[in-house]
């Protein structure tokens, strides 16, 4: 017989399992200008250090769903953490770029923790409390994102991007102990066959193409490696698709994009995934701190970039319980209509308010509240289509889409940066911030964003080189 657990305590600590995948996934963001300055990396090559993790945490999302409905969520949730701790120690030591990115891939299995997050809440609150608790567990996973930022960027200012890697140590090591008061797992009668293909074969193949889309700026787009790289992804994703619609039992079953409502829920999810997580997660922390002499960037230190972003967050954080409040009785999609609207009123401020950082701070937090309402409205729309049995794997599936066009956005953004870089400096020109938005399809106004917080245009020299 299970012994029960108060929910307090329950939603406690499940918020401390998604502050550790959203922590880690944001947490290198501010140190990557500092990164590529350190490597004399281009920001496709740095890049990677946030392109692996999302795309292991995809695949763990995938498999850890899976896993926690076979052996128990809280056994599985114990696992992954405990391989964060691992990753966090090999990243702590790295003394290269290639270590640093292995670290950082090992530390992606965390992205498996919020679907086993929402599971362990399905199976242990009542209907009726169950919006709430996944949309404040959601917007908790929101602020140790923006927690990422503030925390990284002030050690990375302090000490050094290393000592970033002990506060992600600690907290792991935290909330694993802590995961062992969750209720005890539930008891499963049987036990299918994992379909371990599926679960990681799309992984290679959008890094292989991403790869090439990369180092396209090095070989060029006539080279034939870039197009190996990108055809050899495409045809591994192809692959996988066909063995998903081949097996009895898929990992990722992707015949629930023929469901309306799934099948939307997770095509919005690309979008929003590619443009605000993948591309506006590195590219407001590169405009902040670029320095002032650069074509693009505000020459904010790293403490002080971090600190901008989670005092933008903090806001998302507070609407995720509005938004689930909306969510009850199946209106998730209404959260979500909302979070669109906030998302066109920012893209109009972006283009009004951009000449200061006050400016472009307003401009944020109309932003963070979009992102709230989206971010925190989604995991319910996906409650709200599948049946209790099957949560894990669904919301798992979600993660996998949301981790894995992050990571493209992320990786596209990188790639389009490098293009066009100031001989001898690691400075995009204009050109490349242009192209980057225009891909995104956000609305800028670049005059403003090369311009100081005083209003100071590039110096001469800078302007020359461009």
């Amino acid at each position: 017989m299970r012994t029960p657990r108060p929910a307090a305590l329950l939603i406690v600590i499940l918020i401390l399992a998604a502050v550790v995948s959203s922590f880690e996934a944001t947490m290198m963001y501010t140190a990557l200008p500092g990164i590529i300055e350190q490597f004399h990396a281009t920001p496709s090559s740095a890049g990677w250090i946030l392109t692996g993790f999302l795309l292991v945490g995809a695949a763990s999302a995938a498999i850890s769903g899976r896993l926690g409905d076979a052996f128990g969520r809280r056994n599985v949730l114990i696992v992954v953490l405990l391989a964060s701790v691992a990753g966090s120690v090999v990243s702590l030591l790295a003394d290269s770029l290639g270590v640093l990115i292995a670290g950082r891939s090992i530390q992606g299995l965390a992205g498996g923790l919020v679907p086993l997050c929402v599971g362990i809440l399905r199976e242990n609150l009542p209907p009726k409390n169950l919006p709430v608790a996944v949309a404040t567990v959601a917007g908790a996973a929101m602020c140790g994102g923006a927690a990422g930022n503030i925390v990284a960027g002030n050690i990375y200012d302090a000490w050094g991007w290393h000592y970033i890697f002990v506060v992600s140590l600690a907290l792991a090591l935290v909330t694993a102990a802590g995961a062992f008061l969750l209720p005890p797992a539930v008891e499963r009668t049987g036990f299918d066959r994992i379909d371990w293909l599926g679960g990681i074969l799309f992984a290679p193949g959008i890094a292989l193409a991403m790869y090439g889309i990369n180092e396209s700026s090095t070989w060029g787009w006539g080279s034939g490696k870039t197009w190996a790289f990108i055809g050899g992804g495409l045809l591994v994703l192809a692959a996988w698709v066909g063995w998903e619609l081949y097996t009895e039992k898929p990992l990722l079953n992707v015949r629930y994009f023929a469901s309306r409502k799934i099948g939307l829920t997770l095509l919005v999810t690309m979008l929003v995934s590619f443009g605000t997580l993948g591309i506006s997660g590195f590219l407001g922390q590169i405009v902040m701190q670029m320095p002032t002499i650069a074509p693009v960037g505000l020459g904010l230190s790293a403490g002080v970039a971090g600190d901008i972003s989670f005092a933008c967050s903090l806001l998302g954080f507070a609407i995720a319980p509005l938004s689930g409040r909306i969510s009850r009785g199946g209106r998730s999609r209404n959260a979500f209509l909302f979070g669109a609207a906030f998302g066109l009123a920012a893209a109009i401020l972006s283009a009004l308010l951009l000449d200061t950082v006050a400016g472009w701070i307003v401009s944020q937090l109309v932003l963070t509240c979009a992102t709230g309402f989206m971010l925190s409205s989604l995991p319910n729309l996906i409650v709200e289509g599948v049946h209790g049995e099957n949560t894990s794997e669904v919301s798992g599936f979600y993660m996998v889409t949301q981790n894995a066009f992050a990571a493209v956005g992320t990786s596209v953004g990188t790639a389009i940066l490098s293009r066009n870089l100031i001989a001898g400096t690691p400075f995009s020109t204009h050109a490349s911030y242009d192209t980057l938005l225009r891909s995104s399809g956000s609305a800028r106004c670049w005059p403003s964003w090369s311009r100081s917080s005083s209003g100071r245009a590039p110096s001469p020299t800078v302007r020359r080189l461009i």
